[in-house]
């Protein structure tokens, strides 16, 4: 049996669950609930598959916590129509052409039929925006639990090291988010612009309206 894992699979879930379980197993340590120790004299395949495992379940269980946290936050260049226009600022030429108006997904699904690989690109690039807006989550998370290791003792330079440098991640990695969410759409105008005969669907449809 064959198992195919995907890029969103990967970066969008699978890394940020993994922050999140680390998190979490600190936690049930440090209260006493989970004896880490123990834990680790188990089998090795069964350690990695069930770390795997739920990293994916609890990657997949926050990402739509993440989805929402993500409205509240400053946005910059985040929308199709700001892509076109830093395309067109760029690319002059393709201002009448139809393509550029059309629907991100729609153009997405074109360059994959014209030359898929190629394409692959369109979706590396939003599976690690993906993995950096679940990363602000799990970094959150993180941040507060060294936060409250700094408030608890006995720790406390090591713990307010910890949030200190995690509440420096937290920024950065939603800056960084911000900054390159518009990357996606933007490379798939790029890719359509050189594709014969891209024109002829949007501009028939756009005829009608």
């Amino acid at each position: 049996m064959t198992f195919a894992v995907g890029l969103f699979e990967l970066f969008g879930i699978a890394i940020p669950g993994g922050v999140q379980l680390a998190v979490l197993l600190y936690a049930l340590g440090r209260l006493h609930v989970v004896d880490i120790g123990a834990l680790a004299t188990a089998p090795s395949a069964l350690l990695v598959v069930g770390a795997v495992v739920s990293s994916y379940v609890l990657g997949s269980v926050t990402t739509p916590l993440s989805a929402v946290l993500d409205t509240i936050m400053p946005r910059r260049h985040q929308t199709p129509d700001d892509a076109r226009r830093i395309f067109l600022a760029g690319v002059p030429d393709a201002r009448d052409r139809p393509f550029v108006s059309a629907d991100p997904n729609v153009l997405l699904a074109a360059a994959e039929l014209h030359n898929k690989s190629v394409a692959s690109e369109v979706t590396r690039m939003e599976a690690v925006g993906l993995m950096q807006r679940n990363l602000a989550l799990s970094l959150t998370m993180a941040t507060i639990a060294a936060l409250v290791e700094f408030a608890v003792g006995p720790h406390r330079l090591p713990a307010a090291c910890c949030a200190l440098l995690l509440s420096t991640a937290v920024v950065g990695t939603i800056w960084r988010e911000r900054m390159t969410r518009h990357y996606p759409w933007l490379k798939t105008l790029e890719i359509c612009f050189w594709i014969p005969d891209i024109d002829a669907p949007f501009a028939s449809d756009r005829d009608h309206r």
